[in-house]
């Protein structure tokens, strides 16, 4: 048994200077070869700032489902950490659910206009939602598990800090994400919502989600589509479900490129691998004949309370 620890890997560094939309340009050094639309002559609203970037289409398609335009036209102030269209890889879906789509743009908004030399490291702040947000400021300025990448955009009613991360937990991600909607249901009704928006005792789970197919595959015995009550037990599914979870984070190349056991949630334990050549991350239960191996389909969904890979096959916990 080892331990793998969290390595989060962030590529982007802090981007240097104002990023006001009068002086946006494609060269811009966090968003180098990338068209950041028109110029504004006057101090935008934050809604603007959000329409007119081209790289934040994707935050406001989610901020109209969740009808918090006006808002962020009208009120504040506020700050803003918006993040870019490749931190909603996999694409979200923000009317899946609208109750939780407005609770995720609210995760990413405070009251009040915050510059990044006035944050603070450690320091805490309470989003619009009600939630909170970790500070960090020792190298560069993050939020949670994303980095801050270009920093005080002045609007008229507040300022935006753009981020290369979703400040989203897990249960959320899924839940707005099509591929992970069977698995966000059966979370919430097997009584585990709580212990997959934590994040545990290590700092952060890693969750090896099975994709709507590889659940239906499993549990629709009646291939409508769909998985009813009587196809499954709940009473029993809750520890099938530990049996995906880690309680630490890392990426998928932070996996041994040799068979390594890894202690689950449930107490069981999954071999990991990682291919050398293709990078491809397999995670297995069992031995010999009676093993069961999945693999990592979509890998390295950071949300805030750790990583979610998602896999093509659930691992059975009995045989």
């Amino acid at each position: 048994m080892i331990d793998l620890a969290t390595r989060f890997r962030r590529g982007l560094a802090l981007g240097a200077g104002l990023l006001a939309l009068a002086l946006v340009t494609a060269g811009c050094d966090a968003f180098t070869d990338k068209d950041l639309g028109d110029s504004n002559p006057q101090t935008p609203t934050i809604a603007q700032y959000i329409q007119e970037v081209r790289v934040l289409s994707s935050l406001e398609a989610a901020v109209d489902e969740a009808g918090l335009a006006g808002t962020l036209e009208n009120d504040g102030p506020f700050t803003v950490f918006a993040p870019v269209d490749e931190a909603f890889s996999p694409a979200l879906n923000p009317s899946l659910n609208r109750q939780v789509t407005q609770k995720v743009v609210e995760d990413h908004a405070v009251s009040g206009a915050v510059a990044s030399g006035q944050l603070s490291d450690g320091q805490v702040v309470e989003t619009l939602s009600g939630d909170s947000l970790t500070i960090g400021t020792a190298d560069g300025v993050t939020v949670n598990r994303a980095t801050v990448t270009n920093a005080d955009a002045e609007a008229s009613n507040g300022v935006v800090h753009v981020v290369d991360n979703l400040l989203i937990d897990a249960v959320d991600r899924a839940t707005l994400t099509p591929r992970f909607t069977i698995f966000a249901r059966l979370v919430k009704e097997a009584g585990l919502e709580s212990a997959l928006r934590s994040p545990g005792a290590n700092d952060g789970r890693t969750i090896f989600a099975p994709t709507n197919e590889a659940l239906l595959n499993a549990f629709d015995a009646n291939n409508n589509g769909s998985i009813e009550s009587f196809e499954i037990d709940l009473d029993n599914f809750a520890p099938i479900l530990q049996h995906h979870v880690l309680d630490s984070v890392f990426l998928a190349a932070d996996v041994p490129t040799s068979p390594t056991s890894v202690e689950t949630l449930e107490g069981t334990d999954l071999t990991v691998e990682r291919d050398e050549n293709t990078g491809t991350v397999t995670v297995a239960f069992g031995e010999g004949d009676a093993a069961v191996s999945a693999t990592v389909e979509t890998a390295d969904i950071v949300v805030d309370n750790g990583v979610i890979h998602g896999i093509d096959v659930v691992l059975p916990l009995y045989f």
